[in-house]
């Protein structure tokens, strides 16, 4: 204590030194103790203030860290884009959305270079060389193992090198081999309003349907009548909204709205038939869905109709041995592909016919 005593008073550890720093202060008198106080508050103060900065610059000097989700390694991404080419990965293309609101348009890779590669776009583009130094936003899917039903969603974001046109002939557009690769399931599918003359079928299932020992998921022979079906009768009230690879939303009026009071509960799984018209189908295309119902809008419209959002958490395919029974999948990258491909196909041809 003695080596502290003569920096600092000792009456600033005895009783009142608190009252008498009062008194100095209202007398505009300079105390040791106040000078002591003061020193100590700036001086951490700026001691705060000084670790602050050295740890933001030292934040901004150091690397980033790296998503787990992003591929950097040149080999890596090299050896994606081949597998992609020799399984023919169909990629999904759009101008960046800091650019310009372009939709999709299909295209294929054809060729993969070292320092680029060479989509085919699809017929309905109108390319033009005053797309290169432009940015496009693509993502693709993948089955790296083709003996498993898992597919890989990537999507990366390059610059137009190069566009060639040849009349009567598929433009090619090379851009350039990008850094990296986000692999991440889709977050969101194109959702496309059919129109009304679109569905031609439309079947509605509860769950509880199935528990009877003669109907079975796998075979549609035995499902039965549903509970609420698309007829010449009932068409002007039940409309699909939009529908996308993810789920569909779904308007009922009238006697359907009535039927589907129980069934189309929050949290309630159903099961849907579907058939769709599609150009390369006379037929059109068929889908079986297992689905949730994830919103019921509280709102009605005009007519007293009711929305439902519904959400695909499995489908069924025809079975490779017996294409009469269903082989049941869950979603691959959170939805159906085969419906988010015929939205696909769906939007283009809505995009076509408006001339745009």
């Amino acid at each position: 204590m003695s080596d502290l005593g003569g920096l600092v008073p000792l009456s600033l550890f005895e009783p009142g030194w608190v009252d008498r720093m009062r008194d100095s202060i209202a007398v505009n008198q300079f105390s040791p103790e106040a000078g002591i106080l003061t020193a100590v508050f700036f001086g951490s103060f700026a001691l705060f203030v000084a670790l602050g900065l050295l740890r933001k610059s030292r934040a901004e000097k150091e690397p980033p860290g790296i998503p787990l989700t992003w591929i950097t390694d040149p080999h890596r991404i090299s050896e994606i884009f081949d597998a992609a080419l020799r399984r023919r990965s169909t990629f999904r293309v759009s101008f960046s959305r800091e650019q310009s609101s372009t939709a999709f348009t299909g295209a294929a890779l054809i060729d993969v270079a070292l320092d680029g590669l060479v989509l085919e776009m699809s017929p309905t583009v109108r390319a033009n060389r005053v797309w290169i130094g432009k940015l496009v936003e693509c993502d693709f899917r993948l089955r790296l193992d083709p003996k498993k039903e898992q597919w890989s969603f990537y999507n990366f974001i390059a610059e137009i090198k190069d566009v060639t046109v040849r009349p009567d002939e598929f433009a090619l557009i090379t851009i350039s081999l990008p850094s990296r690769l986000e692999m991440e399931q889709k977050r969101a599918f194109l959702r496309v309003q059919p129109p009304h003359r679109d569905v031609r079928e439309c079947g509605i299932w509860p769950q509880a349907h199935f528990r009877a020992e003669d109907r079975r998921l796998e075979d549609p022979s035995t499902w039965g009548h549903p509970q609420v079906e698309l007829t010449e009768a009932t068409a002007p009230d039940i409309e699909i909204q939009d529908i996308s690879g993810g789920g569909m939303r779904l308007q009922l009026r009238g006697d359907a709205l009535r039927s589907a009071s129980s069934l189309l509960e929050a949290g309630r799984r159903i099961f849907l038939f579907l058939r769709l018209a599609d150009p390369g189908e006379p037929e059109g295309m068929v889908f079986y869905l297992a689905s949730r119902v994830q919103n019921v809008y509280s709102g009605q419209d005009q007519d007293g109709g009711r929305a439902f959002g519904l959400r695909f958490v499995g489908f069924g395919e025809p079975d490779p041995e017996r294409p009469e029974l269903l082989v049941w999948r869950p979603p691959h990258g959170g939805g159906v592909p085969a419906v988010d491909e015929w939205a696909y196909r769906k939007h283009l041809e809505i995009y076509r016919a408006r001339g745009r």
